[in-house]
């Protein structure tokens, strides 16, 4: 029986709460493979040798996540990068574009919610000065984004990955799940989400909506957009993104409204506001989405340090 181990990081846990999302296929996974390490669900302090598949979640933002990941790494024969923030860094990446002294001094000092006005220091991990997604730190051998990762798609990926199958995926953007239709717009001004009803079947870019569908991953099934609601992100770059240095997120967007509006792309970037946290919320922390050439995270980072 394979040996399987779980590590939630920085993170909210909800991608570990995922994990039972497939119901009775628990049962499936867990008759294949042993849980020997799982902080979340078991009172075991140390990742044991000889680990067939480790899944770990979150992103890593203090000394004791980057020392974990590090040791599982040793210990397993296969890592599985499992949610954006493992992925990508997801929100705790945001942090970069602080620097470590003003995020403690917000949350501990200043604060009105906050009655000691102390930061903690004891038995605390150091906090890093970023935080980063797992493959920026270790090798990883598997990538499953979404935040959390959808339960259709956790049956096509996970479950066969256990069962030591190469799953098929599929490797369209949110677009691709989204029945709305796309067609070209006059007079397009950018608006806030809460800024009147979205049509029904027409692209929520097309209307005006900072929707990010085109840019992300899918297997989510377009779950917002199919409801209203604009992509925002949260199933990590879409692979045209990843895979040419020439792409990235802001780009691809403004040229996407670009064809749909006939707009010069100095009017569309006048209209976009807020970049870190429009456009790069949930990749900021990725080394692979700083280092590219044309990404807009390394001059964000410099004009918040200023």
């Amino acid at each position: 029986m394979l040996k399987l181990a779980t590590e939630p990081l920085a993170s909210c846990a909800g991608c570990h709460m995922a994990l039972l999302d497939i119901h009775e296929d628990i049962l499936q996974l867990l008759g294949k493979a042993e849980l020997v390490y799982s902080p979340i669900l078991m009172d075991v302090k140390e990742p044991p040798d000889g680990i067939d598949i480790a899944i770990v979640g979150g992103a890593i933002r203090n000394k004791e996540n980057m020392e974990r990941v590090k040791k599982l790494r040793q210990k397993a024969r296969t890592v599985i990068a499992f949610g954006t923030c493992a992925c990508f860094g997801g929100i705790s990446g945001l942090s970069i574009i602080h620097s470590k002294d003003d995020i403690l001094n917000g949350v501990f000092m200043e604060s009105p919610s906050t009655v000691s006005k102390a930061i903690p220091k004891d038995d605390v991990p150091e906090l890093l000065y970023r935080g980063y997604a797992v493959g920026d730190i270790i090798k990883v051998d598997y990538y499953i984004t979404g935040c959390p990762p959808k339960e259709a798609f956790l049956r096509k990926a996970l479950l066969p990955l256990i069962e030591g199958n190469v799953p098929e995926l599929p490797k369209k953007s949110v677009c691709a799940e989204c029945n709305r239709n796309m067609e070209i717009v006059k007079n397009w001004k950018l608006k806030r989400r809460y800024e009147g009803i979205p049509e029904e079947g027409k692209c929520l870019l097309g209307q005006g909506y900072l929707c990010l569908g085109s840019v992300t991953f899918g297997r989510c099934g377009a779950l917002c957009p199919n409801h209203g609601i604009p992509c925002h992100g949260c199933g990590g770059p879409s692979l045209d993104v990843l895979r040419e240095p020439c792409r990235d997120l802001y780009n691809i967007l403004v040229m996407r409204i670009q064809h749909l509006t006939e707009l010069p792309q100095a009017e569309i970037e006048k209209e976009i506001y807020d970049v870190p946290h429009t456009i790069y919320p949930f990749v900021m922390g990725s080394k692979i989405m700083e280092n590219k050439s044309v990404s807009r995270i390394p001059d964000i980072i410099k004009e918040r340090h200023l």
